[in-house]
């Protein structure tokens, strides 16, 4: 009978109820495992992946909600990138925290990625907040009552967290961690596959975009070879600069490059095998192009390994440095043709390299030099203060600027000791100093020629001293008693007293020209010019003609009142330019003229005579005379007198012609 039949209890359809829960959870994982290798060939994003997830999970009706997180190692904390499901802004509230500071923040999810295992929990209401996380509340005002969560890993390789909420307690049983963990398992997988296969598009793009660059570079042979040393690619500048085509070289081994000398020495094959043990090598040295020329060429060679470590090839890039090496030959050229010392030196103070005048100048080999500090080498050392001005001055030129001083360095053992003018120059790249060029120029001769002029300047001084004070005293004092003698000298003695006279005043004449010379010798480096006016100097040169006597008209034109850069020599150039053109003028009616013209940076002081003249043939040999030419101090002394005073103004002297007749002398002044 019908009335007979029993309706179930609630208690035997709870059981049936988890069950079909379980078994419909478990057809849902069972869909997404397969649904995950189609996602990975279609997305094309990771976040596509995680998203087909997320939205597969939730049809069935158990789950409620879903969430992927990734873990962000800087902040050590979870941040969501995909959900689905009844979210109502709980995603908003999530908070994950992996510090150890902040524990109170790990929660389940935080356990899932510490243990790298599924974790679950089957009843958020009497899971204490401390355990399940900060989010408990929110969880359950939106039904959330059991969850799970698993790590996202292949390996060692952690892609984040896969967390589900259920709307019952108890939906994740013991039955189910290990299907979770699968889940979690595959998902992982097919997020690592989808990134590594991103990866392999990234790579392949890069190698092609990489490729047609090295294919289009020309200022560099760049191409690859096999493990055993054979052409497997070849570029525009490979071409260009070893002059083989594509077709010509591919298959050939790399020794095809080398001169025979290294080809016998070898040299291939070591560069390999460096490469192939070190990963890279360098190296520098001719190679032989197609038509049989050679060239200068910079090598690298990089050794190309499989993920095994395996050397599958090589990539070799090769730079045309012909032009370089032609430019180092020059400069070494010039840096050891010159008989000065020179060198090159890193900003620390190290000798990166010397030329040959200095290690002959030490009698050193290069060995003994390159690779120390200045102050150690052989130069320098032994001396303490030398040393410490040395550094001193170098500590100035690695700053920027240039020094320079005399020094006293130690030489070969026939040259002990030599005095070198020494300086230091920085050089730039940009506004740093990347080098420093010491040199060297040996000055002891000079400077012992120096010290013997000193001493022979001493012993004119003293000369000087006694023409000044014991001959000219003894003459005046001649001259003196001549007079007083002219009293008692009968009419028959006075033509001899007369001709006493005459030598006196001759001989004075003669020691005040020689004052004047000692003057200009003795005291030309140490004595200081001034500002003299060029009208005074030509009274006094007038006044010192007149008591001669002479008949000679003399004339000046327009004297402007100007002063030029000079001293008190500068009585003496006019009064010996007047006395020249008065005693070589041998016209009936002798005549002298004196004009001054100003021009912007000199005065020209001219003394014109009209007397025979100059034959233009002994115009220059006149001013070019040396003392030696000078048999007679009374012929053509003052001349030279004139010139050397005037040169040691900066000053210039020419002789010109007169009009209509004469000669001209003229000398220019500077006026500053």
């Amino acid at each position: 009978m019908t009335g007979d039949a029993q309706t179930p209890t609630n208690e035997s359809s709870a059981p049936n109820r988890e069950l079909e829960e379980r078994l419909a959870i478990l057809a849902t994982f069972n869909e997404v495992l397969a649904d995950v290798s189609d996602a990975i060939v279609t997305a094309t994003r990771r976040e596509d992946i995680e998203q087909h997830v997320c939205e597969r999970l939730v049809q069935t009706d158990t789950l409620r909600f879903v969430w992927i997180g990734t873990v962000d190692d800087n902040s050590a904390t979870v941040r969501p990138t995909a959900y689905a499901g009844s979210a109502d802004g709980y995603i908003d509230e999530l908070t994950v925290s992996l510090a150890e500071s902040d524990s109170e923040n790990t929660g389940l999810v935080g356990r899932a990625l510490e243990s790298g295992s599924v974790q679950t929990t089957h009843s958020i209401a009497t899971e204490p907040a401390s355990e399940f996380g900060p989010t408990r509340d929110a969880a359950l005002d939106r039904g959330y009552h059991s969850a799970a969560s698993v790590p996202l890993e292949v390996g060692d390789e952690r892609f984040g967290v896969l967390t589900m909420y259920a709307g019952h307690d108890g939906a994740f049983t013991d039955e189910l961690v290990e299907p979770i963990r699968t889940l979690g398992h595959t998902v992982a997988q097919g997020i690592d596959s989808h990134v590594r296969r991103q990866r392999e598009r990234e790579l392949e793009r890069r190698d092609a975009t990489f490729s047609r660059i090295v294919e289009d570079i020309e200022e560099y042979a760049i191409f690859r070879l096999d493990a055993d040393g054979h052409v497997e690619s070849w570029n525009r500048g490979a071409e260009a600069i070893k002059g083989y085509s594509t077709a010509d070289i591919l298959g050939e081994h790399v020794r095809t490059f080398y001169t025979d000398d290294d080809r016998a020495r070898g040299v291939p094959e070591h560069l390999l095998d460096t490469a192939r043990r070190d990963g890279r090598v360098e190296d520098e040295g001719w190679r032989v192009r197609a038509d049989g020329s050679q060239f200068w060429a910079s090598v690298v060679i990089t050794a190309l390994s499989n993920d095994d470590g395996d050397v599958v090839g090589f990539a070799k890039v090769t730079r045309d440095m012909t032009e370089r090496k032609r430019r180092e030959r020059q400069l070494d050229a010039v840096f050891n043709s010159t008989f000065q010392y020179m060198g090159l030196l890193d900003p620390d103070g190290t000798v990166l390299r010397v030329n040959d005048a200095a290690v002959a100048f030490a009698g050193l080999d290069r060995d003994d030099v390159v690779g120390k500090q200045l102050w150690e080498t052989l130069w320098w050392c032994g001396d303490d203060e030398r040393v410490s001005d040395l550094k001193a001055a170098f500590s100035r030129a690695a700053a920027g600027e240039f020094v320079q001083y005399e020094v006293e360095v130690d030489g070969r053992a026939d040259h002990p000791n030599a005095v070198i003018d020494f300086s230091l120059t920085p050089v730039f790249d940009g506004d740093d100093v990347v080098l420093v060029v010491p040199e060297g120029h040996d000055i002891t001769d000079r400077k012992e020629h120096e010290r013997q002029l000193r001493r022979e300047r001493e012993r004119l001084e003293f000369v000087n001293r006694v023409i000044r004070h014991n001959l000219l005293n003894g003459l005046n004092v001649v001259g003196a008693r001549a007079d007083i003698a002219a009293e008692f000298v009968e009419p028959d003695g006075q033509a001899h007293l007369e001709t006493v006279r005459s030598r006196v005043d001759e001989m004075t004449e003669l020691v005040g020209t020689m004052r004047t010379f000692m003057k200009v010798i003795v005291e030309r480096d140490s004595h200081e010019l001034y500002e003299r006016s060029i009208r005074n100097a030509i009274d006094s040169g007038l006044r010192s003609i007149e008591p001669a006597g002479t008949t000679v008209d003399i004339s000046v034109g327009t004297v402007p009142q100007l002063t030029v850069v000079a001293d008190e020599l500068l009585d003496e150039v006019v009064t010996h330019l007047l006395k020249n053109a008065i005693q070589h003028n041998d016209n009936p009616n002798p005549a002298v003229r004196v004009d001054v013209t100003a021009g912007d940076d000199a005065v020209e002081l001219s003394v014109s005579d009209n007397g025979p003249g100059i034959p233009d043939e002994e115009k220059q040999s006149l001013l070019e005379q040396r003392i030696e030419d000078l048999s007679d101090p009374g012929n053509g002394f003052g001349l030279f007198l004139v010139r050397e005073i005037v040169d040691g103004y900066g000053g210039e002297i020419r002789i010109e012609d007169a009009d209509p007749s004469g000669a001209r002398f003229v000398v220019s002044l500077p006026r500053e």
